[in-house]
């Protein structure tokens, strides 16, 4: 402690810049994890709303279900792009009871970094459900 003392006050200006570069390490690893807590979340929400666009389409039968994911677009400000994969069509877009719907959701968000450094992250989340309906 007594080591620690003298040398924060002596008088050739080491301190200064030990923190200086101290302030600025803290400051690099506040915002990488801002930065981490925030695609988290967005992680989370994907999922959710993937989870939530595959219970919609298995309820209605069909893959037909853009007016629904643009209601989530709207309500959440996350313009995903989003594709049905591993899906039998009975005809158009319908699917028939028993088969499966698959739906994948894609977001490219830029994360900042230090200074004007820019990053771009992708954010994927799949979710899948069984068809409820009979066609004929």
């Amino acid at each position: 402690y007594v080591r620690l003392m003298k040398r924060l006050f002596n008088n050739k200006g080491e301190t200064y810049i030990d923190v200086a570069i101290t302030v600025m390490i803290v400051a690099f690893v506040l915002v990488f994890a801002v930065n981490m807590v925030s695609l988290v979340a967005l992680n989370q929400n994907m999922k959710t709303m993937a989870d939530q666009i595959a219970d919609y389409a298995t309820v209605q039968g069909t893959t037909d279900v853009g007016s629904f994911i643009n209601d989530l677009r709207d309500k959440t400000g996350i313009d995903f792009t989003y594709s049905f994969s591993g899906t039998d069509y009975h005809s158009g877009q319908k699917v028939q009871l028993g088969d499966v719907i698959e739906v994948r959701l894609t977001y490219r968000v830029s994360i900042l970094g230090f200074g004007e450094a820019i990053f771009p992250v992708t954010i994927k989340a799949s979710a899948s459900g069984i068809s409820q309906v009979y066609w004929k």
